[in-house]
């Protein structure tokens, strides 16, 4: 994918996926947007993947595994108390260039899933609706490749 491509990628992602929801990945989305050795990295993505999910997940997933770097002190679900994100860039940078290699094969050789909890928001209001007009039990039958997390749409917290 071209670079120019690619940035406007990292872009929405942040504007449109991240911010509200994650400001560490927003910044870190909209710096690598303009970060010419990044996208270039990230580029070795499967075609067809959300190439900034797989990327950031990529990494984090590398943080997790036991590397040891000064980024991981930025990441909320790896420290208790996260350093300010507004100084993660260059340690976000230096990490990537220096395990290069092993993000490229997962660049290369994972893909992302992406069931996720929020998928369900929609029901609920679907379903008040439905209930409000019927006034009888709903149940769900679901088919399709979500392993049934569809189904537990009533266990989670809306808001």
């Amino acid at each position: 994918m071209e670079i120019t491509q690619l940035s406007k990628r990292f872009k929405v992602f942040a504007e449109g996926e991240c911010k509200g929801s994650s400001p560490l990945y927003e910044h870190l989305s909209l710096k690598i947007s303009e970060d010419h050795d990044l996208l270039e990295l990230s580029s070795h993505a499967q075609e067809g993947q959300p190439i900034p999910n797989l990327f950031l997940g990529a990494v984090h997933y590398l943080l997790q595994s036991g590397l040891h770097h000064p980024l991981k002190e930025y990441y909320p679900s790896l420290v208790e108390e996260p350093l300010d994100i507004e100084d993660i860039f260059p340690y976000f940078k230096d990490f990537c260039l220096a395990f290069k290699s092993d993000i490229i094969n997962l660049l290369q050789t994972k893909r992302v899933q992406t069931n996720e909890v929020r998928r369900s928001a929609y029901l609920y209001p679907s379903f008040c609706y439905m209930y409000a007009k019927l006034k009888k039990p709903l149940s769900l039958i679901e088919i399709g490749t979500s392993a049934g997390l569809q189904l537990l749409w009533d266990q989670y917290g809306y808001s």
